[in-house]
């Protein structure tokens, strides 16, 4: 199984040791290969807001050299992690940074067929409250870019660092741990026989009425035409 972990900070706090859980758990099952990168480490740029992704193609980002190694890894991935400690009840700043630059790929504009076979994971900590809202705008990112199917991981801990979590909290968070892994298991070992989500079936409905009437951006349209899908190839 192929993994990529993209991680929110450079911490190895409470998120950080959910990850290296799940890779021990997720091992258990098969060898797994597992590209990490780590914010802002790997792509330390925020967006500019240039539009250029969008209307001259992913490759005219200022920050494409940061950018594409992640992307290529995404692509390889069976399995895609998004992990965040709660950051101001978000995501961190370092995570939202890269979240902007990756929305050329979402289901309204250029989707990646190469992710719709894959499973996408989040993961996230905090010591008081944010869990849920900070769950959300990754998984809005993992559903935005057509994942097949998706879990999260969302865990307080009650504690600043991991060796002061509750021994309580800890049992918890292995017993989720194990349990989510063995579902990501299943689902990627017979992941094309899985049903398309509903969401990128209406979305990719919604968006190809819209596309064959695109005049306001050529390079999204030209990608769904590369695809076939204007010409009534489906996508899933």
């Amino acid at each position: 199984m192929k993994v990529t972990v993209i991680n929110g900070n450079t911490r190895h706090g409470s998120t950080w040791h959910c990850m290296d859980l799940l890779k021990q758990e997720l091992s258990r099952y098969e060898a797994i290969e597992v590209t990490e990168f780590y914010m802002p480490r790997d792509m330390p740029h925020f967006c500019k807001g240039c539009f250029s992704c969008f209307l001259n193609g992913e490759e005219t980002c200022p920050h494409a050299e940061s950018i594409d190694p992640i992307v290529k890894a995404m692509e390889e991935a069976d399995l895609v992690v998004l992990t965040s400690p709660v950051y101001g009840m978000d995501v961190s700043g370092q995570l939202k940074a890269l979240l902007d630059h990756l929305c050329f790929m979402w289901l309204s504009h250029r989707p990646n067929p190469k992710m719709f076979n894959t499973v996408g994971l989040s993961i996230s900590t905090t010591a008081g409250a944010g869990l849920s809202h900070t769950t959300k705008t990754m998984q809005n990112s993992l559903k935005f870019w057509g994942l097949k199917k998706r879990f999260a991981l969302k865990e307080p801990v009650s504690a600043m660092k991991w060796d002061e979590v509750p021994t309580k909290n800890k049992a918890k968070i292995r017993r989720d741990v194990a349990l989510t892994a063995k579902k990501i298991a299943e689902k990627v070992s017979n992941i094309e026989k899985q049903p398309s989500p509903l969401f990128r079936r209406f979305m990719f409905k919604m968006m190809l009425g819209m596309m064959k009437k695109n005049t306001w951006n050529p390079t999204d349209r030209n990608h769904w035409e590369a695809q076939g899908w204007l010409s009534g190839e489906k996508p899933f």
